[in-house]
């Protein structure tokens, strides 16, 4: 029996795969997250973008994704501060269909993953996701409300406070995103390039922004069985 592990800020994913192949995938809050809930006697293979689990799991014998673990070239950039969601989303890009393509890890931070035809990760980008951007206004003035997130993109220009909120977080990062894709376009002209949404708020955006691909709330978890997969 095998464990597979997304850890992230907000949820957790786990993966429990048997050993006819069969599995089941169960998500929680990472702060209700304790050993208790790992199967006992599986093999335990983990992605954590948090670090008292890569402290923790180390401590059990988990296998922990790392760069050496994913077979890809990443002489382009400093591997060594790849955190391990953005390791596990670069792989399974790489698996999943032509490349040059980007996934776009819409969760807590949105974060960006961009693979070349040569398999060469090339970098990306790290943005606040929706929810921390509200919080940040609620948090960081005395007046601003924590504004809930909406499913649709806000008027803008806004009538209201709440909805002038949403005009400068929900629909500027949804404008980040199309210009960060009218970027790779040009960067890689004449080529087509994959866009892959994955994470808790990709719907969103999968409403919002044109030429975004699915690639399901399982993304990354396959991401982590296949970079094991690959050793």
């Amino acid at each position: 029996m095998r464990c597979f592990l997304n850890i992230g800020n907000t949820h957790t994913q786990i993966r429990i795969v048997c050993n006819d192949g069969s599995h089941s995938d169960s998500v929680i809050p990472t702060a209700e997250l304790d050993e208790s809930r790992l199967p006992s006697g599986a093999a335990i293979f983990a992605a954590s973008v948090v670090k008292e689990w890569q402290i923790r799991l180390a401590a059990i014998g988990a296998s922990l994704l790392n760069p050496d673990t994913v077979s890809l070239d990443f002489s382009l950039c400093d591997k060594s501060t790849i955190g391990a969601d953005r390791l596990a989303n670069a792989c399974h890009l790489a698996a999943s269909g032509p490349l040059p393509a980007v996934s776009l890890d819409f969760g807590t931070a949105i974060t960006a993953e961009v693979v070349d035809a040569q398999k060469r990760f090339i970098g990306g980008f790290i943005a606040p996701g929706r929810a921390m951007l509200h919080h940040a206004l609620h948090q960081f003035t005395s007046k601003l409300p924590d504004v809930p997130l909406t499913d649709s993109l806000p008027p803008c220009p806004a009538g209201t406070t709440a909805e002038a909120i949403l005009a400068g977080t929900d629909f500027a990062s949804v404008e980040f995103i199309r210009a960060f894709v009218g970027r790779l376009h040009a960067r890689y002209a004449g080529l087509p390039v994959r866009f892959v949404a994955c994470g808790g708020d990709r719907a969103f955006y999968l409403r919002a922004v044109d030429f975004l691909e699915d690639g399901g709330s399982d993304f990354t978890l396959k991401g982590i069985e296949l970079a094991f997969q690959e050793r």
